[in-house]
C-alpha cells in the first residue's frame, strides 16, 4: 500500500486536481519508481512497530484496570476511557520511535518531485527574470495574466509552482539514492535533531489518533456484538430455560465484526487527525531546506488556511480513506486471530466474556 502512501504525501504537499491527476503526472514523471520511493524503511520497520502498538496497549489496558475501579470497560463510557488512554499511551511511545524513519519516507517520496520543480523554476528564472517567474508559470498552465491580480488566482499559481528555488535551493542532477543517503544528508546539514523535525506533531497525531483508533476499534466492535448477539433467533428460550449466567454473557466476536470495525476506526481516525498528519508532512517537506518558509506548525496552518480555506488541511484525505478501510480491517483481523490462538494455546480458549467486556 505504499503508493496510496505516496500519493497522499504528494497530495498533502503539492497541488494536484484530483488522485487521478496526481498518479497521471506521477507516472509521467517518475514512472512506477515514483510510487514506491522511500518504502524500504517502513517495509523494514513496520512489524516490529505494529508488534510494540499492539503489545503497549494491551500492556497499558492491564496496568490501568489494576489500579482504577472505574476504568475496568465494562461499560461504554467505561470502555472508551480505558482504552483511549492506552491507546494513546501507544502512539506516543510509537511515534517517538517511528518518527525519523517517516522523515526520511517522507523526504524519499518528495525529492525528485521538488528538485524537478527547482530545476524547472531555474531555467524559467535563468530566460525571464525572477520578477516574471511567476507570471510565466501562470502562463504555462493556461492562466490569463489578468486573472493573477485575485489573491485566489496569485495563491493557486504559487501551489501549482510546487515551491520556488529560493526556498528548495539550486538543483541537484540526483537527489538522493537511497533512504540511508537521505538520512544521512539530514545528520550533516542540520545535525541529529534534525532526524526529529515535526515529532511534535507526529506525537500529537499518534497520541489522538491511535487514542480514537483503538478506542472506537473497542467500542464498535462491542456494539456490533450486542447487536448481533440481540437479534439472534431465541430457541433456547423455548422449551429451555436459560440460566441467569448464560443470559448476561457473550461469546466472542466473530472475524467479519473485527474486519468492519476495524476498517470503521481507521476511516474515523484519519477523518479526525489529519490536519496534523498534513501540516506536519508540509513542515517535514522542508527538513532539507535552508530557510523554511514556515516558523512552526501554527504559521504552517494559518498560510494553508488563507490560501485554500479550512479545506486545504483536508488535501488527500480521499485517498488516505480508500487505503484506510482494507489496511485496518486485516490489521485487526491478524491480531483477534492471533489472540485467539494465543489464548488457545494458554488454556484461555473457552472463555466467555461477560456482557460488555472485552
Amino acid at each position: 500500500m505504499s503508493q496510496f502512501d505516496s500519493v497522499k504525501t504528494r497530495m498533502q504537499t503539492h497541488s494536484y486536481n484530483s488522485i487521478m491527476d496526481c498518479v497521471r503526472k506521477t507516472y509521467a514523471e517518475e514512472r512506477l519508481g515514483g510510487f514506491f520511493r522511500g518504502m524500504i524503511p517502513p517495509l523494514i520497520t513496520v512489524s516490529i512497530i505494529k508488534s510494540i502498538s499492539f503489545s503497549v496497549y494491551e500492556g497499558s489496558k492491564q496496568k490501568i484496570r489494576s489500579k482504577s475501579e472505574s476504568l475496568q470497560g465494562n461499560t461504554i463510557p467505561s470502555l472508551i476511557g480505558l482504552t483511549f488512554i492506552s491507546g494513546s499511551v501507544a502512539g506516543t511511545v510509537v511515534a517517538m520511535m517511528s518518527s525519523p524513519l517517516e522523515l526520511v519516507k517522507l523526504q524519499r517520496q518528495l525529492e525528485k518531485l521538488m528538485a524537478m520543480h527547482a530545476r524547472k523554476e531555474a531555467e524559467i528564472t535563468s530566460l525571464t527574470g525572477d520578477a516574471l517567474l511567476r507570471k510565466g508559470l501562470a502562463a504555462d498552465k493556461k492562466i490569463s495574466l489578468s486573472s493573477l491580480s485575485s489573491p485566489a488566482a496569485l495563491a493557486k499559481a504559487e501551489r501549482q509552482s510546487h515551491g520556488s528555488i529560493s526556498q528548495y535551493g539550486a538543483p541537484k542532477e540526483e537527489a538522493g539514492t537511497s533512504s540511508w543517503r537521505t538520512a544521512k544528508a539530514i545528520v550533516q546539514k542540520k545535525g541529529w535533531t534534525g532526524l526529529y523535525k515535526g515529532v511534535n506533531l507526529h506525537v500529537a497525531r499518534d497520541f489522538l489518533g491511535t487514542g480514537i483508533y483503538f478506542s472506537s476499534y473497542e467500542t464498535i466492535k462491542r456494539l456490533m456484538s450486542e447487536t448481533i448477539e440481540h437479534i439472534k433467533p431465541h430457541h433456547h428460550q423455548q422449551g429451555l430455560s436459560a440460566s441467569p449466567s448464560t443470559s448476561t454473557q457473550l461469546k466472542g466476536p466473530g472475524p467479519m465484526v473485527h474486519f468492519f470495525a476495524g476498517g470503521l476506526c481507521g476511516v474515523f481516525s484519519w477523518l479526525v487527525v489529519f490536519p496534523i498528519d498534513l501540516v506536519k508532512s508540509v513542515v517535514q517537506k522542508e527538513a532539507l531546506i535552508s530557510n523554511p518558509r514556515y516558523s512552526g506548525a501554527l504559521d504552517c496552518a494559518k498560510d494553508i488556511v488563507r490560501r485554500d480555506g479550512v479545506r486545504g488541511l483536508y488535501r488527500g484525505l480521499s485517498v488516505t480513506c480508500y487505503r484506510a478501510m482494507p489496511i485496518h480491517s486485516l490489521n485487526f483481523l491478524v491480531y483477534e486471530a492471533v489472540m485467539d490462538y494465543v489464548k488457545r494455546w494458554s488454556g484461555h480458549g473457552d472463555d466467555v466474556l461477560p456482557a460488555g467486556a472485552r
